[in-house]
């Protein structure tokens, strides 16, 4: 494992101290794992739009139209299909 020094407002340190107390934790347990899932959503997000740009750049896409007719139908059946 690595040590990082970082700086932060004390606000975020005061809502750090408030939720390690309220867990039962450490602050650099907290603070551990709020970075864990940001870096898992970020690099989800990441991955999902270069799939995009990939396909975009393949040429594999849905016509406005096709997907307006979709999502009309969808709500015609009360959000099915």
């Amino acid at each position: 494992m690595a040590t990082v020094t970082l700086r932060i407002s004390d606000e975020a340190n005061a809502a750090l101290e408030a939720l390690a107390a309220a867990t039962e934790r450490s602050k650099s347990y907290v603070a551990l794992r709020a970075i864990d899932e940001y870096i898992k959503l970020n690099a989800w997000q990441i991955a999902a739009i270069q799939a995009g740009v990939d396909d975009a750049d393949a040429v594999r896409l849905v016509s406005h139209v096709a997907v307006k007719q979709r999502w009309l139908s969808r709500a015609e059946s009360g959000g099915e299909g």
